[in-house]
């Protein structure tokens, strides 16, 4: 039993192992690309759960293919952290994600109070948007690529206040002047570097993408502390084993 124990671990192990790399990969990818600040949102906890997985995957290898005993006591007890981290993390951000109103509706009619004061602290407050506006800025985020729906407010004004489109591309003020003064329409620049990107419907448009893309992350975050609740319990298997074996050759080494 305890052999079986240790060579299925040592099988899972090597899968986490494989997982782990891509997903650093990917980490490295944003990093070197340049968009680590439009998307700083992602790419930490990426590269903290890349490096995680990386480290429990080494140790689980090490002590169950090598039969080491000290290795998986050390092993259980970094992954029942992992785990519990995941846990704590995954039903914190879905708190405050999916405590606000928005429910989908389209990019001309999403407000940034619909979203909750936590996301709006945490992704869209000044410092941490700052960051976000300067990498759209330098990436020229709005020339030449169609963007979706949800982040359509930080590359066209908002539509009540009553811009006209000229020549498909410059937005301008009709002879009748602005329907609002509000924060939004004054801040609008046809400056490519400038845009909408300081106006609140394009934080909500931001916003609104996180939401959408969380709910897939939420699905893979749910398996994968299932798949390591699995590795967990095959650990326990594979020490009481090993350590069952230790206590055994011990005491004939003695007698």
């Amino acid at each position: 039993m305890s052999g079986a124990c240790r060579g299925l671990l040592c099988f899972t192990n090597s899968l986490t192992f494989l997982t782990s790399l891509p997903i650093l990969f990917l980490a490295l990818i944003i990093n070197s690309a340049g968009h680590s600040k439009c998307i700083s949102y992602i790419q930490g906890p990426i590269t903290v759960i890349g490096i995680l997985l990386l480290v429990v995957s080494l140790m689980g290898m090490i002590g169950s293919c090598c039969r080491v005993t000290f290795m998986l006591w050390l092993y259980e007890w970094v992954l029942f952290l992992c785990i519990i981290f995941l846990l704590c993390f995954t039903m914190l951000a879905s708190m405050g994600v999916h405590k606000s109103s928005y429910k989908g509706e389209p990019a001309e009619t999403i407000h940034l109070r619909q979203f909750s004061d936590w996301l709006q602290l945490n992704v869209v407050d000044k410092e941490d948007w700052n960051a976000i506006r300067s990498c759209l800025s330098e990436t020229l985020f709005c020339e030449g690529q169609k963007q979706p729906g949800a982040v359509k407010g930080c590359c066209k004004p908002p539509a009540y206040c009553g811009y006209e489109l000229k020549n498909g591309t410059t937005w301008t003020v009709p002879k009748s002047g602005l329907r609002s003064k509000d924060h939004d329409c004054v801040t609008w620049s046809n400056d490519p570097r400038i845009m909408c990107y300081d106006c609140n419907s394009c934080k909500a448009g931001f916003l609104a993408r996180i939401k959408n893309n969380w709910r897939k992350l939420s699905a893979f975050f749910s398996c994968l502390i299932a798949f390591l609740v699995i590795n967990f319990v095959i650990g326990c298997c594979a020490f009481r084993g090993s350590r069952g074996v230790d206590q055994y050759q011990k005491h004939g080494n003695s007698n």
